[in-house]
């Protein structure tokens, strides 16, 4: 055993030296501090092809309001350019969408002879969303988003408009969005359009979290209200900066919980004595998937918290919910890891149409295409959604361990203080389970569920709005799931503190928000959202 445990050692250093490798070698701007440390962030944000957003960044701003946001003077001359190769196209008589042309299947058609009149009418025959409001948070996470794509300067927006957005952001008001409306096509038009209707003064917003009309937001921020021409209207809608505000939200929430998954699997394996081989770091290296191997390092690390763990009368190895949780968990890891990529690939791209090009020796292009089209962000967003669920499994049969006298040391049958008299955790195991099932419920693909619309103009679509809140979604329940799972382990030791059970007490990690375990039996729904709530922060 001392052998294993030297190698459990020498694994969670590896992991650490690897991550501290990692910092070492990262800009300031590009380390994924955790979001409760922006005391220590910086205050100034810039935006621009010079500098790039990570998902933990959007969420940092998204969660500070006394962050400020700035285009870089590199993102300034960018945007210049592209306004003036942008005129000079049409000084040239070149046909440009929505410049020249009418949207969508009008592109046959001539555009308004005003400007004006032509971004009105785009900005409002989209304001035709439904459903519930989208959460301040994903609205800011959206503008911010939309705000780099404008900063890399091939938009070809006119200045005012862009600082306008800049404003919104940095004054904290948000337009507010229905939730329904996009099938990731041409970007977010309909949920985008709510957006670019505040800039004109149009509609309901929020300012620092308070309803009020755009008219009266604007107002209060010293804004003045815009009108768009058909190019900046379209600037401002034609992208995925709506998906993408769901997506960065929802990975950086993902990899928390399955990182707080694997320290509640670690904590398991010390309430329960479980054997150690199958923490041992070789095991893990010989296969050689990085995120079993991290998985791994840091279930044991938990594990370790307060030395040496194993109970050498427990099963030489245990279910697959405790043995193979580093496979399991690690998978997670590296298709989340994969979702990444692709998020902060899209969220510091061009997905813009036409795509105004300056390039060196003064080449210059208007380049019309399909950089909307959300199919990356939904296939993104299906992996989370994906791994978000099987690390819910994870975590709810580990529970049914906790709570079943043939698996967790002969404790009383669901953690009951006096089983007949009181049901102990019976309750909130129903609730991980009716999780569980709504989890697998909304599950499935998204990113393969075209519908043509749009006068066949939009004939295959990515539905990669839909993927990306259905994921954020998704990672609601599997907070829910695993406080149960915390609650119950306080529970275990709370019996076995008190002589209801037999076994070593191993005590509530300062991770594990407070539980008050109990006697007698009381409503847990209170517990498990405060718990859940705190998990995911």
């Amino acid at each position: 055993m001392k052998t294993v445990q030297a190698n459990i050692r020498s694994g969670v250093n590896n992991l650490e030296t690897r991550y501290a490798d990692a910092i070492a070698g990262s800009s300031a701007a590009d380390i994924a501090s955790p979001v409760a440390d922006v005391a220590v962030r910086p205050r100034v944000l810039r935006l621009g092809p010079d500098f790039r957003l990570t998902a933990e960044i959007i969420e940092w701003y998204v969660r500070s309001p006394a962050t400020r946001v700035e285009f870089s003077a590199e993102a300034r001359l960018a945007m210049d350019r592209s306004c003036r190769t942008l005129e000079r196209a049409r000084s040239d008589g070149q046909e440009i969408y929505g410049l020249t042309t009418g949207f969508g299947p009008h592109v046959r058609y001539a555009a308004s002879s005003c400007a004006d009149e032509q971004g009105a009418g785009l900005i409002a025959h989209l304001g035709a969303g439904f459903g519930p409001p989208a959460s301040e948070e994903v609205v800011l996470a959206t503008m911010l988003v939309r705000a780099q794509t404008i900063a890399r300067g091939m938009s070809g927006i006119a200045p005012k408009a862009a600082d306008s957005l800049l404003a919104l952001l940095n004054a904290r008001v948000a337009p507010v969005i229905p939730e329904i409306g996009s099938v990731g096509a041409s970007g977010d038009l309909i949920p985008l359009s709510y957006m670019a209707r505040l800039l004109m003064g149009d509609g309901e917003a929020t300012c620092q979290g308070a309803p009020l009309s755009a008219a009266d937001a604007l107002l209060k921020a010293g804004i003045e209200p815009l009108k768009l021409s058909g190019r900046d209207a379209l600037a401002l809608v034609n992208g995925t900066s709506f998906m993408c505000g769901y997506a960065a939200l929802a990975v950086t929430r993902a990899q928390r919980l399955i990182e707080v998954g694997e320290r509640m699997t670690g904590w398991l394996y010390r309430v329960l004595g479980c054997r150690s081989q199958a923490l041992d770091p070789r095991l893990h290296q010989a296969r050689g998937h990085i995120g079993q191997i991290d998985s791994a390092a840091a279930i044991r690390l938990e594990a370790l918290r307060y030395g040496e763990w194993e109970d050498s009368s427990r099963p030489l190895q245990e279910v697959y919910s405790l043995r193979c949780a580093p496979q399991f968990l690690g998978a997670c890891r590296d298709q989340i890891s994969y979702a990444r990529s692709v998020i902060e690939t899209e969220v510091n791209g061009v997905n813009d149409n036409p795509v105004v090009w300056s390039g060196p020796d003064n080449e210059a292009a208007v380049i019309h295409g399909g950089n909307f089209q959300g199919q990356q962000i939904a296939f993104a967003a299906d992996v989370i959604n994906s791994a978000v669920v099987q690390a819910a499994v994870v975590a709810e049969r580990q529970l049914d361990v906790m709570v079943n006298p043939e698996l967790n040391g002969g404790a009383p049958l669901l953690l009951a203080w006096q089983p007949g008299a009181t049901s102990g955790m019976a309750g909130a195991q129903l609730t991980a389970t009716a999780l569980v099932a709504e989890m697998r419920h909304h599950g499935g693909p998204v990113a393969t569920s075209s519908i043509p619309t749009n006068g066949r103009n939009q004939d295959v679509v990515s539905m990669g709005t839909l993927a990306a809140r259905a994921s954020l979604q998704q990672i609601e329940r599997l907070s829910a799931v695993l406080a149960i799972l915390g609650m119950s382990a306080d529970q275990l030791t709370y019996l076995r503190q008190e002589s209801r059970a037999a076994g070593r007490v191993a005590a509530r990690p300062e991770w594990m928000p407070e539980f008050k375990p109990f006697q007698s039996d009381r409503p847990l729904h209170a517990d498990i959202q405060r718990i859940a709530r705190r998990l995911i922060d």
